[in-house]
C-alpha cells in the first residue's frame, strides 16, 4: 500500500517519516490519566460533600465512572493543544472533504447493513429473539437517542482516532502497520478499570492514592481484563475505519459508518434480547462479544483491502515509484 501526502502530517512528503505525533500521543494518554486523577477526585468530593447520603444520580456512580469521565474531559482538553501542534487547524485538515451527502448518505447505508448482517447472523443461531413486550412507541422514541448518540459518537471519535491519532501513526511508519497499530492502540483504550472497585471504600476516605491505583488499573485493563474475542473485534473496527478513511479521503465517511453502527446497536439492538442458546461464537445483543462478529468484520476488511490495492491512485504511484 502506497502512502498518501494528504494523511501525513507537518507537511512531510509521502517518502519522509516523524514519530513526533508518538511522542505527543504518550503525553495525550499519560497526561489524561494523571490529569483525571486530580479532576475526578474533585468532582468525585464536591458532590458527595453536597448529597453525604448519597440518594442522587451523581452520588451512586461509583469513583472509577468519575474517573474514566475525566480522563475523556481531559482528553478534549489537551485535542487543541495536539491539534495545533500537528498543523492540523481547520475541518478540511482533519480530513472532512466534499461530497458529503452523497458519502455520508452511502457510508452510513454501510454500517446500518454491516450490524443488521451480525444480528440476522446471531438471530439465525437463535442467539437473540425480538423482546415479547416490544412497543412501537417505544422503539420510536429510542430513535431520537440513536440518531443523536450516533452521531456525537461518531463525529468525536473519528476526528480523535482517524483525524488525528491515526495519522500520527501514519507519519511514523508505513501505512499498514500504521494500520495495525494504531487499531491495536483503539483496541486497548477500550479496556478500563472495573465500575466495582472500592466499592467497600466509604465516599469520604477515597482519596489521591486510590485515584492513582484506579489510574494504573486503566493502563493495565487489557491484561487483567483480558477478553481475546472483545479485542479481536475491537481491533477489526479500527482497521475497517482506517481502510475506510483510506479509501474516501473523506473523514465523513467514517463518521457516518461509526453513526451507522451506533445507530443500528442502540436503535434496533433494542428490540432484541439475549436466549439462553448464546455462546463464544454467536455473541450476544453485546455484538462485540463473539467470534461471528470477527467473522463478518474480516469479510469486510479482506473487501476493502481490494478495494484499496485496485484504487487508480495507488497504481498511479506504484508507477511513479518503480
Amino acid at each position: 500500500m502506497i502512502r498518501n501526502e494528504r494523511h501525513t502530517l507537518y507537511g512531510l512528503s509521502v517518502r519522509e517519516y516523524s514519530p513526533k505525533g508518538l511522542w505527543l500521543l504518550a503525553l495525550l494518554y499519560f497526561g489524561s490519566l494523571v490529569s483525571a486523577v486530580f479532576v475526578s477526585l474533585i468532582a468525585w468530593h464536591i458532590v458527595h460533600y453536597f448529597d453525604p447520603e448519597a440518594n442522587g444520580y451523581l452520588a451512586n456512580k461509583p469513583y472509577p465512572k468519575y474517573f474514566d469521565r475525566a480522563r475523556w474531559l481531559c482528553v478534549l482538553c489537551l485535542l487543541p493543544y495536539l491539534f495545533w501542534q500537528c498543523r492540523i487547524t481547520s475541518f478540511k485538515a482533519v480530513g472532512f472533504t466534499r461530497p458529503f451527502a452523497s458519502t455520508a448518505t452511502k457510508w452510513f447505508i454501510y454500517g446500518f447493513c454491516m450490524i443488521l448482517l451480525i444480528y440476522a447472523g446471531t438471530y439465525a443461531l437463535n442467539a437473540i429473539e425480538l423482546k415479547p413486550e416490544l412497543a412501537i412507541g417505544g422503539f420510536l422514541s429510542n430513535l431520537d437517542n440513536a440518531i443523536l448518540a450516533g452521531l456525537l459518537i461518531g463525529l468525536f471519535e473519528e476526528i480523535v482516532f482517524r483525524g488525528l491519532v491515526f495519522r500520527m501513526f501514519y507519519t511514523a511508519m508505513k501505512p499498514i502497520p500504521a494500520m495495525i497499530a494504531s487499531s491495536v492502540f483503539f483496541a486497548i483504550l477500550h479496556f478500563k478499570a472495573s465500575s466495582t472497585s472500592l466499592e467497600s471504600v466509604p465516599p469520604i476516605d477515597i482519596g489521591f492514592a486510590d485515584g492513582l491505583n484506579i489510574a494504573f488499573s486503566t493502563i493495565a485493563a487489557l491484561v487483567t481484563h483480558f477478553d481475546f474475542t472483545y479485542l479481536s473485534a475491537i481491533f477489526l473496527v479500527g482497521v475497517v475505519l482506517h481502510q475506510a478513511f483510506l479509501i474516501t479521503n473523506n473523514l465523513w465517511a467514517n463518521v457516518a459508518l461509526h453513526a451507522g453502527w451506533v445507530f443500528t446497536i442502540k436503535g434496533i439492538g433494542a428490540m432484541f434480547q439475549t436466549t439462553e442458546a448464546a455462546n463464544l461464537f454467536t455473541g450476544t445483543t453485546r455484538v462485540a462479544d463473539g467470534y461471528w462478529v470477527v467473522v463478518v468484520l474480516l469479510a469486510f476488511v479482506a473487501v476493502f483491502s481490494l478495494i484499496l490495492k485496485s484504487k487508480p491512485e495507488a497504481s498511479a504511484l506504484i508507477k511513479e515509484h518503480t
